[in-house]
């Protein structure tokens, strides 16, 4: 049973080499804190959709989601998937696209962040898990 100090955060991105540094970055930004405000974390990282899918747990707080996948399939298709096997997950869309209409597509389909690939992506991602984490610690403590 996952207590309200742990969170469950997934990377979901079919590029080994920018899986791998998403996955880096939002650890070594992460682990302080959680040092810090007392609270746990894990990180599963995915290059493949369905293995992602198949892994993902009901009380996953955060996905990080390419919007683009090698499969054929898009972010559009895997908001609705996470979705349904955990409703209360916070999903972010990191794409190469810089397409409004894509972005405002993913919002509308209930991701809450849309980030492009750029120089800020990274840290960008890790201040969105951290506002999340927060967010979440402080209605707990109130």
């Amino acid at each position: 049973m996952k207590t309200q100090n742990h969170f469950k955060i997934v990377v979901l991105e079919d590029s080994e080499f920018y899986n791998k540094i998403l996955s880096k970055k939002l650890q070594n930004y992460i682990e302080p804190i959680s040092l810090d405000k007392e609270y746990s974390y894990d990180i599963q990282s995915y290059t493949n959709l369905n293995d992602c899918l198949n892994n993902l747990n009901p009380d996953t707080d955060i996905a990080f989601v390419d919007f683009y996948l090698g499969d054929s399939k898009n972010a559009l298709y895997v908001i609705k998937k996470i979705k349904q096997k955990c409703s209360n997950c916070k999903i972010i869309v990191i794409s190469q696209s810089k397409n409004t209409m894509t972005e405002l597509q993913t919002i509308s389909e209930g991701a809450i962040d849309f980030i492009s690939k750029d120089n800020d992506a990274l840290m960008r991602s890790c201040f969105i898990a951290e506002d999340i984490i927060n967010e979440r610690l402080n209605a707990t403590h109130q």
